[in-house]
C-alpha cells in the first residue's frame, strides 16, 4: 500500500513525452507477450501493466486478443 503522505509522481506531473514513453513501453511489452501465445504470460503482464498504470494515475490496461 502506498503511504498517502508520501509525495508521488503521476501522469499529471510528467512531461507528455515521458507519458508517451511509458505507454509505448507497455504497448510493446503487451504485444510481445501476445506473440508468445501463452495465456499465463499475457495475463501476468496485463495485471502488472494495469497495476503500474493505476499507480501513475491512469485508467488501467486491458488486453483484447483478435485472431486474424
Amino acid at each position: 500500500m502506498i503511504d498517502k503522505d508520501l509525495p508521488s509522481l503521476g501522469f499529471k506531473d510528467m512531461h507528455p513525452l515521458q507519458v508517451e514513453a511509458i505507454v509505448d513501453f507497455v504497448n510493446l511489452s503487451l504485444n510481445l507477450a501476445c506473440m508468445t501465445e501463452d495465456e499465463e504470460i499475457i495475463e501476468e503482464l496485463e495485471a502488472s501493466a494495469d497495476e503500474m498504470i493505476h499507480l501513475l494515475g491512469g485508467n488501467g490496461v486491458s488486453v483484447k486478443i483478435e485472431i486474424t
